[in-house]
């Protein structure tokens, strides 16, 4: 199973199309039975969510490994205490992964800490969140290989594969783990609930939403065919366990693209691709 579970819902209100707000208790346990249930092993967190690390924490994770990522922020002095005090909020022993949320935050004395306590057994994977391409043109050039990268990608992102980093990344021996594979949901939206500050770009929705009635799937299931096999992970945030129950009907029956097919949705616009932009819409 290459789904993993993204958990920003579970302490932000978090997500464009997200109606409901923060997930309740209830709904939150009903989700990780599902995710249980589903073969979903790997939660995906961060120490920026609110107040996520603790409310899963409270929830019974035992047959999940966990996945955070340092606030951003963090320094050399303060990681040691950072990184215990996540493992504490999760009732863990030790992280799958730790991702430096910023790239920007690394220095060399920040990751030898995290190397020491990677050694010490509290840390499997570390890694980095990134945002384009270009922040793995300039972390590559200068930084220590990562073990674990997570990225945005969707069927209108595809600035990573175009670019050759999966092939580069997947060659160097990356996990790779990509998020937004919804662009917050904003790919599944009917036309008459997305926001008017979109218009701008609806031929590409209608584009997606032809290619979906063209194979006879819903969107859902047409997203999540961005299952390119350089990708290790598939980090998908929901707010209900219906909703989590769909995304996984969906991502065993996704269509396969052929390579027109794939081009003829990508877009450019970086608007359009990075929501921290769609505030200026």
């Amino acid at each position: 199973m290459k789904l993993a579970l993204g958990t920003a819902q579970f302490g932000l209100d978090y997500g464009i199309s997200n109606t409901t707000g923060k997930v309740s208790d209830h709904e939150l346990q009903q989700i990780l039975q599902v995710a249980d249930e589903e073969g979903i092993t790997l939660l995906d967190t961060a120490q920026a969510y609110g107040d996520a690390e603790s409310r899963l924490g409270m929830m019974a994770t035992d047959n999940f490994q966990v996945i955070s990522k340092l606030a951003p922020g963090t320094t050399a002095a303060t990681v040691r205490a950072a990184v215990h005090h996540s493992l504490e909020q999760l009732k863990q022993p030790n992280l799958y992964g730790l991702m430096l949320h910023r790239t920007q935050d690394y220095c060399a004395e920040l990751w030898q800490e995290l190397q020491s306590m990677q050694a010490a057994g509290l840390i499997g994977k570390l890694g980095i969140s990134v945002y384009t391409p270009e922040e793995l043109d300039e972390w590559f050039a200068h930084n220590p290989l990562p073990s674990l990268v997570q990225l945005p990608a969707n069927l209108l992102d595809q600035r990573f594969l175009r670019s050759g980093w999966l092939d580069r990344l997947k060659d160097a021996q990356c996990e790779i783990h990509v998020r937004s594979v919804f662009l917050q949901g904003l790919l599944l939206m009917p036309p008459a609930l997305r926001p008017l500050r979109f218009s701008r770009f609806n031929a590409q929705f209608d584009s997606f939403d032809a290619l979906a009635q063209q194979h006879g799937r819903l969107n859902l299931a047409l997203a999540i065919q961005y299952a390119m096999p350089q990708i290790d992970r598939f980090v998908m945030g929901c707010c209900s366990a219906a909703e989590l129950s769909d995304i996984v009907k969906a991502y065993q029956q996704a269509p396969t693209l052929n390579t027109s097919e794939l081009a003829s949705l990508m877009s450019d616009d970086i608007q359009l691709l990075n929501p921290a932009l769609w505030g200026q819409l």
